[in-house]
């Protein structure tokens, strides 16, 4: 797969998932699933060295949202896609997801309502977590040794049972201690809680970071707020994100800046 254009590869045995969320894990969808192989594919540094409000000069949102979100998005596509024709060629069953997590908004609203929380149907960060690619940062975003955070992800499930990777064990990628959790502080949203943790268990590691609120982050994600490139400043809400909200005034402004 690295030769067909990933950039980080690594496979997952299924019992790596036996904590993942009831309903969210590879045998809630694929019974047979064995392995997963997590792929990352780089965000050139550039991307994001020129993203910046739209008004400011010598900054453009337009480079990042294609090679560094939709043809990246489809690109990694391209190579799960050619890796499942060539294990169910072998005799292998196969099964893999769209590489954004927002595109499994829609299936989760009704539960969103209660517990004001976003979930996609397979974690492709913690995938990478489980693959041994990256471990999470105090904002929740993988990190590589290779690339920091700048990678976007995409998984394959398959009743393959393929050799392992052994899970990342190398120097701390996060230290939210000598940094201040300075990712808190620069979210425009305030989706990030400075002080607040969270833990789940991949494999044999205990992985903690920091509690997000994915309702706040996603008008930042939809670009609707001041920080994120938007045209609009719509506010959010004091204290915890409001689904009915956000999606009152995500229909209410006709904001489709990160459809692809």
């Amino acid at each position: 797969m690295l030769d067909w254009g990933a950039d980080l590869v690594g496979i997952a045995p299924i019992d790596r998932f036996e904590n993942a969320p009831k309903g969210h894990k590879p045998t809630d969808f694929m019974p047979e699933c064995k392995s997963l192989i997590s792929i990352a594919l780089h965000i050139f540094d550039g991307m994001a060295d020129v993203w910046g409000e739209y008004d400011k000069p010598n900054k453009s949102l337009t480079p990042y949202l294609f090679y560094g979100y939709g043809l990246t998005n489809l690109e990694s596509s391209k190579i799960i896609n050619r890796m499942a024709k060539h294990l169910e060629y072998s005799g292998f069953k196969t099964l893999a997801f769209m590489p954004t997590w927002i595109s499994s908004m829609t299936k989760y609203f009704d539960e969103t309502l209660v517990t004001n929380e976003l979930m996609a149907e397979i974690s492709h960060r913690h995938a990478a977590v489980a693959a041994g690619i990256a471990q999470l940062g105090w904002n929740g975003l993988t990190l590589t040794p290779e690339f920091g955070s700048m990678q976007r992800l995409n998984t394959l499930l398959t009743s393959a049972e393929l050799e392992p990777t052994p899970m990342y064990n190398g120097p701390k990628l996060c230290n939210p201690d000598k940094c201040g959790t300075k990712c808190a502080q620069i979210c425009p949203a305030d989706a990030i809680s400075e002080k607040e943790s969270q833990s789940c268990n991949i494999g044999d590691q205990q992985i903690t970071y920091g509690v997000h609120d994915n309702i706040r982050c996603a008008y930042g994600v939809h670009g609707m707020i001041q920080g994120s490139g938007a045209r609009t400043d719509i506010q959010i809400p004091p204290g915890p994100g409001q689904p009915l909200h956000f999606l009152e005034e995500h229909q209410g402004n006709n904001i489709h800046i990160y459809d692809t």
